[in-house]
């Protein structure tokens, strides 16, 4: 009887035992498909972002604009609070995403270790929770989490220049613009982060447009310049390549004029560089064939996005005339609308939803949650630069305009992030690692 206690106890401890290595492998089988490929950590925390950052904005301009609303109290101005969010702590997510995948092809070298941009990632996720609660909590606890959250971008900009010297190509410079505009990045989170600690008004300044025009729309024009090409000539018959050697160099002297003259208190003559910007993106737009593109849904979404560019600096040429002519109006922050949500929104939109499907071993065909969500950003678009515009500019029609773009954001990112968000948490459906 003892020794069949024995047995019976035997069994039980190796079935006991069997069951928690099953649980230990099935836990580590699903950890590796999250953590894969560095697109899926860094966008699945972007994908949370879309939704979390204008989530927060929405509560608090329902606080503001409708009577009786609950008022969202926080320790920081919600409009600088809201600047840091959409020009730092949500599209940086999808840069790191994109070019720890794309900087090991580009160079020819092998890819970036898994722990190395997970802990990154755990980094940036952890800041930007601490600003969060800073941001509701006090000051003290936002410059803890932007200082935790550039931690983690200086350790991604030392991971991409680590694979930029491993690599033996004779002709590597060109990622270099891109790196650069994502270090000009950091520094300007660490200006916010200065301001958030002095409130010296002057440099919110700096680090607004820092994060507008030194950071993401050089950056996403050299994205633009490098892959919508590329991705035309392989849907789009007899497409021939359009790439001058001069676009960067010029986007580059335009951007950093109009950064230069903000910065400087002499933003009335940005026409000078924002007109030229305007036409280079216009020539483009055409030389690129916008009209062939629309042809494959998926590629014509890149192509719509980047026309924004050129409709963002028209406006940002016309509010430069404006003021400088003495009008009795100006289009306010209509400019800074159609560049954030039309050109920036929607480019990232499109490039993640292709580098998505493409990395999870899916067909490049726009589905109903892509389709949907780059649709509705338009019409977010339309509507938030509308309530900068005489007749709905300074009328309370024109702050429904700015509640239904809010809205509308989160409409369209909402079944998005849920799509896209499950491919994140997936094995490739073709089998293959990544």
């Amino acid at each position: 009887m003892l020794a069949r206690w024995r047995s019976d106890t035997l069994n039980q401890t190796v079935t006991m035992t069997v069951r928690v290595e099953s649980m230990v492998q099935d836990k580590a089988a699903v950890r590796p498909v999250v953590t894969a490929a560095p697109h899926r950590v860094f966008f699945l925390a972007g994908a949370a972002q879309l939704v979390v950052a204008l989530l927060f904005w929405l509560a608090v301009l329902t606080g503001w604009y409708l009577p009786g609303a609950l008022v969202v109290r926080l320790a920081i101005f919600g409009a600088a609070a809201h600047i840091f969010l959409m020009l730092y702590g949500l599209f940086t997510f999808f840069v790191f995403g994109f070019l720890m995948t794309t900087f090991p092809r580009w160079l020819g070298v092998q890819p970036i270790e898994r722990p190395r941009y997970v802990s990154i990632a755990l980094v940036m996720v952890l800041g930007m929770a601490c600003y969060y609660g800073g941001v509701f909590v006090g000051r003290q606890l936002a410059v803890a989490g932007v200082a935790i959250y550039v931690a983690g971008w200086i350790g991604g900009l030392a991971t991409l220049l680590q694979v930029w010297r491993r690599s033996d190509k004779a002709d590597k410079r060109y990622v270099l613009f891109p790196f650069g505009c994502v270090s000009a990045g950091c520094a300007g989170a660490i200006v916010y982060a200065w301001w958030l600690g002095t409130q010296q008004s002057e440099l919110l300044t700096i680090a607004t447009a820092a994060g507008f025009w030194l950071y993401l729309v050089p950056l996403i024009v050299a994205v633009s310049y490098r892959m919508i090409p590329f991705f035309s000539s392989r849907v789009l018959d007899d497409y021939a390549v359009v790439k001058p050697g001069w676009t960067l160099p010029a986007t580059l002297v335009c951007v950093a004029a109009h950064f230069a003259l903000t910065v400087g208190g002499w933003a009335e003559w940005t026409v000078f560089p924002d007109l030229p910007l305007a036409l280079l993106a216009a020539w483009h737009a055409w030389r690129w064939q916008f009209f062939r593109s629309l042809r494959v849904p998926l590629l014509g979404m890149l192509h719509v996005s980047f026309a924004w560019l050129a409709i963002a600096m028209g406006f940002f040429a016309a509010q430069s005339v404006l003021r400088l002519t003495g009008a009795s109006f100006d289009l306010e922050l209509a400019p800074l609308h159609a560049l954030g949500i039309g050109y920036i929104t929607g480019m990232v939109v499109a490039m993640a939803s292709r580098v998505s499907l493409g990395h999870s071993g899916r067909p490049l065909i726009a589905g109903w949650a892509t389709l949907w969500a780059f649709l509705i950003v338009q019409l977010a678009a339309i509507a938030r630069v509308l309530a900068e515009i005489p007749p709905f500019q300074n009328h309370r029609s024109g702050l429904w305009l700015v509640l239904i773009a809010a809205a509308v954001w989160l409409i369209a990112f909402i079944p998005w992030s849920l799509r896209f968000g499950m491919m994140y948490l997936r094995p490739r459906i073709d089998g293959r690692p990544g």
